[in-house]
């Protein structure tokens, strides 16, 4: 357990094509678990993290992240806008063996800073481990500069860089909240309405 209370609560949100591991990218760092059957999500579902960080000013910090999944069908589209607001983060993932879901990248990343301008954004090429990758990791360079994104390479298979991709992107929000302000005290960058529970 961790043993500072609580002091910054975030909302992640991921967002991506569908079948791209969003939903296991979640579970290898909220559970670190992973299953190669895939099971498509409906609507929406969430996890909650509770991760101690170093502050750029050595202090330790204990955070603690709702990260939603929002499922990346385009029947989904008002549903992902509703559960979209008042996140402090995101990740877009895509999958490196399917070309299209990079592509579509930009449009992801279009709808979300639209409703969460100030949020930290981390663009995710998982599925590295895979042999029949077709985007290289060049791409994904060349978006980080484009987008002005934090780009990480992971594979929620293995579990690389996926806990480094979190606590990085908790790091991110943590500064972000100092130079913005607080939103709520004791709950930075999550909606009003806090449609879950926190014990």
């Amino acid at each position: 357990m961790n043993s500072e209370p609580v002091s910054h609560m975030f909302k992640l949100v991921a967002l991506g094509d569908g079948a791209v591991g969003k939903t296991s990218c979640i579970k290898r760092y909220t559970e670190d678990s992973f299953s190669e059957q895939y099971i498509m999500t409906i609507g929406t579902t969430f996890a909650l993290k509770t991760v101690e960080v170093d502050s750029s000013e050595g202090n330790k910090i204990t955070a603690r992240v709702v990260l939603w999944d929002l499922a990346g069908q385009p029947t989904y589209n008002e549903l992902r806008r509703r559960y979209m607001a008042g996140a402090s983060m995101g990740i877009i993932v895509y999958d490196v063996t399917r070309p299209q879901t990079f592509l579509d990248i930009g449009e992801w990343f279009t709808k979300f800073i639209t409703v969460c301008p100030n949020a930290v954004v981390a663009v995710v090429a998982n599925k590295i481990d895979r042999p029949d990758r077709l985007v290289p990791p060049e791409a994904g360079d060349m978006v980080k500069e484009w987008l002005d994104v934090l780009h990480y390479e992971t594979s929620a298979k293995s579990g690389k860089n996926i806990d480094t991709l979190f606590s990085e992107l908790v790091l991110g929000a943590i500064d972000k909240q100092k130079k913005l302000g607080p939103m709520e005290p004791g709950f930075h960058g999550a909606s009003q309405s806090k449609p879950f529970k926190t014990t």
